[in-house]
């Protein structure tokens, strides 16, 4: 029987990273018809009208009338945007938020990374492998059957025994009750695709020593299920986020948030 080389990937989601055609993807693809007439987005904004170019006061003595340019336009809306996006943020990961919000006005479509990130995605996962059907928990108990049963590695049943029991696991996702208020929520929420590899394992005769590293990738961007589910529509920094990135006139890049977090799995052989 095969010894299993390492890394080896033990779990991959159907829905593959770097995936540009989902329609949260895409940018620029919608006309101010579509976007009032068939999405129903006429109201915006409360600072500035992107239809009209009019900046929005209801101290009219106060409101400058020149039409402002779309640059204008546009740094009004995404301040706006972070300032009413601010109770999704407002306890905790709010860094996070902000600087996804940046990125989307001033990274033309690069995939984002940053430390602030890989912490909050190993901190789920860690928070979650309590419960049974967490992939930390499946994964470890797996092992401890196998690797009792061998000193020289992993056979290619023990990886089929992985790969079955993370398929029937719970996926470390942004969608607890805390994540609607720690920018979580908002920033990542569901994860689009996630692999799994086992990287390394030593065996000895006392137990074995693993390391994991999980790795995700979301999309920060909105499809048209998204604006047209009436939880999110009349949420006015949705209605922001989807104007600025599907508008014609706008086109700001979505783009893909990449996460990663290596864990170290543990076990004492038994007597």
């Amino acid at each position: 029987m095969s010894v299993l080389t390492l890394p080896a990937t033990i779990y991959q989601t159907k829905h593959k990273f770097n995936d540009f055609s989902t329609d949260d993807m895409k940018c620029g693809d919608l006309t101010e018809k579509q976007l009032r007439s068939d999405l129903g987005l006429d109201d915006v904004s409360d600072v500035v009208d992107p239809w009209t170019g009019k900046e929005i006061s209801i101290f009219n003595s106060l409101r400058d009338t020149r039409q402002k340019s779309r640059a204008e336009m546009a740094e009004l809306l995404f301040n706006e945007f972070l300032r009413v996006s601010m109770p999704a943020y407002y306890l905790g990961q709010h860094q996070i938020f902000n600087n996804l919000v940046k990125h989307l006005y001033h990274g033309n479509g690069k995939s984002y990374s940053s430390p602030f990130l890989d912490r909050a995605y190993e901190s789920l996962i860690l928070n979650g492998k309590s419960s049974s059907s967490s992939p930390v928990s499946i994964i470890q108990a797996i092992l401890d059957k196998f690797a009792n049963d061998s000193k020289n590695g992993l056979s290619d049943d023990a990886k089929n025994a992985l790969t079955v029991g993370v398929s029937k696991s719970r996926l470390p996702r942004f969608n607890r009750w805390a994540d609607s208020f720690n920018g979580l929520g908002m920033s990542i929420h569901d994860i689009y695709a996630t692999n799994i590899q086992l990287t390394q394992l030593d065996i000895t005769d006392s137990g074995y020593v693993a390391k994991i590293t999980f790795t995700g990738q979301d999309h920060f961007g909105l499809d048209k299920t998204d604006i047209t589910n009436m939880k999110f529509h009349y949420i006015r920094a949705f209605r922001i986020w989807f104007v600025l990135q599907r508008w014609e006139k706008f086109a700001y890049k979505p783009f893909f948030t990449n996460m990663k977090a290596v864990l170290e799995i543990s076990g004492r052989r038994s007597r």
